[in-house]
């Protein structure tokens, strides 16, 4: 979510941003009117477990040990079958370690989350971490697994004795796992030790229920938070209502640094009068807190309802009074189990491991959490134009909190397939929303869009919800506006305009709000919500709109570098940017790029040809997914992005390859217990992910109800629709150990295809597993891989080499290779295009390429005399198929002039912290923070025994050489014994970054160093250089795109020795890196 790529509006966050030495990507404020916070009354709470822009988290507890997990979560033995999942659910799964659920009380998409908050730590959205012996309170609102803090609003603490003396809003109360229940519909907990006070919750969609033991004492009763919420609280208000009722608001915000407010409105009645009552102001004039005590040596237990609003305190005093307006908690409790059993009843699983089982229906009942209700029982609703509106025609609830960078890939349609009612509602809230403020939600929190992550996931999501069974919402409107929003500039799609220029989006173009970053991983993006759309308007009998979106969704191959194998941004004259590896995280969302590589589902046929075909995929895809939390040059399948990445050895005709893959997902990263998962659940996307692949299939387009298959992790499992149809799947002796496929059967009929539309599932029908302990040759023909929608490729290209480093005037030859992936003979025409400055001869031609063969052209390349970066671009064209162009870079440059390699910025101008972007999150070296420690521009500074100088270039101009394999030519002193590098590391941890250079002697021979560099924070401050760095300057401070960092900024100096007698001709820098980035500002040899 996940998430974090906003800005960050805290001191705290930025400061947690900087231990890894980056931060979170740049977020533009949404341009659409809301009211003012004001001023915060209150700051933000502690966060853990939320995540960095390289996609880890941050400050998690560690996992638990298998001691410490609850008992359930270990038992082994076989689980016959499920009469009460309800009961058999664990809430507590995933809450701890980085998931960030909570395991509070809630009903099917509930409008309240009655749940514990617990410190040390208070998890983002979920707040509570199993292990942790201190309560907050019990709060109403949460969001269930973020990568932000979010919700935790009024916290209502059981107390005894006096009221805690200081800020009521940092009290806290002993907690205890001991005894703790968390079920589906039910919460119970203890607190409050030695004088232990018992709570129990349960829920109505619009209401809660709390009941409360208290120990014999005239002084027991509640202290309500108005201020305790996690992020900053700007309003509050409080009323006591008579002897038995509170009623009052809190006004808070900053999800993910986005201001934007919203207002929670509460009524609390309790079933016996106060005895004393209290609305605590502190020295200010708004209510800080709501005290209420009560007389336990008569009334032990005490009952409470509670009803919340996003619309009035009035709404939520009628909320509770119509939905529970008597007092019999085991009746509510009941009621809540009973919906639950009903939904969880729909799928049917037998014969696993106990804790196999627990885990599957505790992880089914968080993907229907969210998005919430929230309309009141009188239809009213916050709308995103922050006005009062009502749900209409056959909508029956509106809904918020839609994390859609997350949810589009496999939660919304488990939704539909098993609440097409309700899904359909979400669908018509989405298309609610833009009625009222002209946009599909890119992340809706609540009624607001918070501008969180990228892309145009709204319009997939309510594509998803169509092609898997919710279809009772205004499709034409929907239509018609996520039309509008796929074909115009918007808050949403800032590039739009760019990608239809382009055919991709260019790294150095000019966006507008909100939120434009790292577009190779944004066009992606764009990418799947275009197929989404396609499939809708198909569905919808649009076949024009269909037409030219599903070619649009295929603009990922305008990324793919031919030289590299990666999608590789791009700039505006067509040049890929240099210094991209494998590991490079910057200018990608919360991954590598060679995580982002297999990001194309709607067509991987298409890139497995420009990477040679299914049998050069195979091994690297394998050895990609063996690791299925790996980062960097392993898959990170816990992250949304790589969603379904474990099924694309499907599309390459190793189906085993696939299933293998699923099974490490189900048994190796996704565990039982409460930390079970070492990422954020994201509003239930990774437990959906388990949901499908313990179901031997998942919905890999998004938009398109085709289901690519694993192999089932159950024995027998049955979905049971609403329809009245059923889904049976038989596959005897699946486990652990027994996952390969022998052979499979759809409706007694053999088949062997990779896939099956839900629409053919949907007609009710029984899939026959026989299962295998080894790999077997099922499904392995080319005939029975998943469609693929994108172009046919004729070949590929290639220049070799793919850059030409030549001095002013002197001249040097590429070879152009064409390679056949067709099956007939061809002629393939080229012609050469090259800016001002370079000549190239000849400038086209023919080659003929038989099937599976290639032919080649040599092309000389002549430099002028002005020093620069010249793209030269190779146009291929073929009647067999599409051939993507082939990119050339010529650089022309003196021995020892760094400017033509600079291809990253990272010094701005105090006066624009926004001109410069070194680690593609937003930070920046200060140039007058540089200048007062000795870097001034051109300045000369010696470290480590070398003379180096500065780059003398304006700031926020490129100023530095992103690490990425480039050769650059060396001006060296006869008799030099070492070379010298003035740069340093991002994105790489306390560890740093390292890598191999080469050096390259004027006769021809080479040598190989260690390079490496200190992250340029030092962790912010609580790391210290390593591979033997030399500090050549401190900063003060940093920049970010919101304004001044106080993180302390280094520079280092890293030396590599020359071998004796030998004369430097150019170095050659890493083309892969341990870890994260690494920038060079200056080269020298002595």
């Amino acid at each position: 979510m996940r998430r974090p790529a906003a800005r960050l509006a805290t001191a705290v966050a930025l400061a947690t941003a900087a231990v890894l030495g980056s931060g979170l990507p740049a977020m533009a404020q949404g341009p659409k009117p809301s009211p003012s916070t004001g001023s915060q009354l209150h700051n933000a709470r502690t966060v853990t477990c939320a995540k960095a822009a390289d996609g880890r988290l941050i400050d998690c507890p560690k996992p638990l040990s298998a001691k410490a997990l609850p008992k359930a979560a270990k038992d082994t033995s076989t689980l016959a079958s499920v009469s009460d999942p309800a009961t058999l659910v664990d809430t507590r799964t995933w809450t701890t370690g980085g998931g960030n659920t909570f395991p509070g009380a809630d009903v099917p998409y509930g409008m309240i989350q009655w749940s514990p908050d617990t410190m040390p730590h208070r998890n983002a959205g979920g707040g509570y971490n199993y292990g942790d012996e201190q309560l907050t309170g019990y709060s109403l609102t949460h969001v269930s697994g973020p990568g932000c803090g979010a919700a935790q609003d009024v916290p209502i603490l059981p107390i005894t004795g006096d009221l805690p003396s200081g800020d009521p809003n940092d009290a806290t109360t002993a907690f205890t796992n001991a005894g703790e229940v968390a079920q589906a519909g039910y919460y119970s907990a203890q607190s409050n030790l030695p004088d232990t006070i018992t709570t129990q919750l349960t829920e109505t969609p619009h209401s809660a229920m709390g009941r409360f033991t208290f120990p014999s004492t005239t002084q027991a009763g509640f202290l309500i938070k108005l201020m305790d919420s996690q992020n900053p609280v700007s309003a509050t208000s409080g009323q006591i209502v008579g002897d038995n009722e509170i009623k009052g608001s809190e006004t808070s915000g900053g999800f993910c640094g986005d201001s934007h407010p919203y207002t929670v409105y509460f009524d609390i009645v309790f079933d016996h009068p106060f005895t004393t009552s209290k609305v605590i102001t502190g020295s200010g004039s708004s209510p800080q807190a709501v005290s209420v005590g009560f007389d336990a040596t008569k009334t032990p237990t005490v009952q409470a309802k509670v009803g919340i609003s996003y619309v009035s305190a009035d709404n939520a005093n009628l909320n509770w009074r119509t939905e529970n307006p008597g007092w019999n908690f085991d009746a509510v409790k009941n009621a809540a189990q009973r919906s639950w059993n009903t939904l969880l009843g729909r799928i049917k699983v037998s014969g696993g491991q106990a804790s196999t089982t627990q885990e599957f229906y505790s992880l089914l009942y968080k993907d229907f959490l969210q998005p919430n209700i929230t309309s009141d029982v009188n239809g009213q609703f916050m709308g995103s134009d922050v006005k009062v509106h009502s749900v209409s025609g056959r909508q029956k609830q509106q809904y918020g909190m839609y994390s859609g960078w997350d949810t589009y890939h496999s939660l919304a349609q488990l939704q539909a397939m098993l609440t097409p009612k309700e899904a359909g509602d979400q669908a018509q809230s989405q298309v609610n929303y833009y009625a009222e403020n002209g946009i599909i939600q890119q992340w809706g929190y609540l009624h607001l869009d918070n501008w969180v992550m990228a892309g145009d996931p709204g319009t997939a999501l309510i594509a998803d919800y169509y092609a898997f069974g919710a279809k009772d919402f205004d499709t034409k409107t929907a239509l018609a506006d996520m039309l509008k929003q796929a074909f115009s500039v918007n808050d949403v799609r800032p590039g739009e305009a760019l990608e239809e220029q382009y055919g991709y989006m260019p790294e150095d173009g000019t966006y507008g709000c909100c939120n434009p970053h790292a577009q190779v991983s944004s066009l992606l993006e764009y990418d799947n919500a275009d197929f989404a759309l396609s499939r809708f308007a198909a569905s919808l009998g649009d076949s024009a709109n269909a037409a030219k979106l599903q070619d649009r969704a295929n603009n990922w191959a305008n990324v793919f570098n031919t030289s590299t194998g990666l999608l590789t941004p791009r700039l505006k004259n067509g040049a890929f940017l240099s210094g991209i590896t494998p590991s490079t995280t910057s200018h990608y969302i919360e991954g590598s790029a060679e995580e982002y590589l297999w990001d194309v589902p709607n067509d991987y046929a298409g890139l497995f040809s420009l990477l040679g075909g299914p049998s050069k995929v195979k091994p690297a895809l394998r050895k990609f997914l063996s690791r299925p939390d790996g980062y960097g040059e392993y898959a990170q399948l816990s992250n949304e992005f790589s969603f379904g990445e474990q099924y694309a050895l499907d599309y390459a005709n190793d189906p085993a390859g696939a299933q293998q893959a699923a099974n490490t997902l189900r048994y190796g990263l996704y565990l039982p217990g409460p930390s079970g998962l070492p990422d954020n659940d994201d509003l239930g996307a990774n437990s959906s992910a388990f949901v499908w692949a313990m179901l031997g299939m998942y919905p890999e387009n998004p938009g398109s109800d085709t289901l690519v298959f694993g192999s089932p992790g159950f024995p027998k499992a049955t979905i049971s629709l609403p329809s009245g149809k059923t889904i049976t799947i038989n596959a005897p002796g699946a486990s652990p150990s027994e996952y390969y496929v022998k052979s499979m059967k759809i409706n007694g009929r053999a088949n062997s295809k990779l896939y099956v539309p839900f629409s053919t599932l949907a007609k009710g029908a029984t899939l026959d597993w026989k299962m295998s302990t080894a790999e077997t040759s099922w499904g392995t023909g080319a005939e029975n891989a998943p469609p693929s929608y994108g172009p046919t490729f004729a070949a590929t290209g290639s220049a070799s080499p793919s850059s030409l480093i030549l001095s002013p005037g002197e001249s040097s030859k590429t070879t152009l290779k064409v390679t056949s992936v067709a099956s007939a003979d061809q002629q393939v025409q080229w012609t050469a295009s090259a800016p001002s400055g370079v000549t190239v001869s000849p400038s086209s031609g023919t080659l003929k390429v038989s099937p599976d063969g290639s032919a080649s052209a040599d092309v000389t390349v002549a430099a002028g005399d002005v020093d620069g970066n010249y793209p030269v671009k190779f146009t291929l064209t073929s009647a067999a198929g599409k051939i993507l162009p082939v990119s050339l870079s010529v650089i022309v440059a003196k021995p020892g002039d760094l400017g033509p390699f600079f291809d990253n910025t990272g010094i701005s101008d105090d006066s624009a912290t926004s001109s410069a972007n070194y680690d593609g999150g937003g930070w920046s070296y200060s140039e007058q923070a540089l200048t007062a420690a000795g870097l001034a521009p051109g300045a000369s500074v010696t470290a480590g025994g070398l003379t180096y100088t500065w780059p003398d270039t304006p700031a926020g101009k490129p100023d530095n050489i992103t690490v990425g394999g480039q050769t650059v030519p060396v001006s060296a002193p006869a008799g030099a014994t070492k070379l010298g590098f003035l740069g340093s590391a991002y994105n790489a941890g306390t560890d740093g970054s390292t890598g191999t250079a080469t050096i390259t002697y004027t006769d021809g021979s080479t040598s190989t160093a260690s390079f490496g560099f200190s992250d340029w924070t030092l962790s912010a401050g609580s790391g210290t250089p390593q591979f033997g760095n030399v500090i050549a300057a401190t900063a003060a401070y940093r920049n970010h795109t919101s304004g001044k960092d106080n993180v302390k900024t280094y520079v280092f100096a890293q030396t590599i020795p020359i071998s004796s007698g030998k004369t430097v001709a150019s170095v050659t820098l890493p083309s892969s890196l341990s870890r994260g980035s690494i920038g060079i500002f200056a080269i020298a040899a002595g």
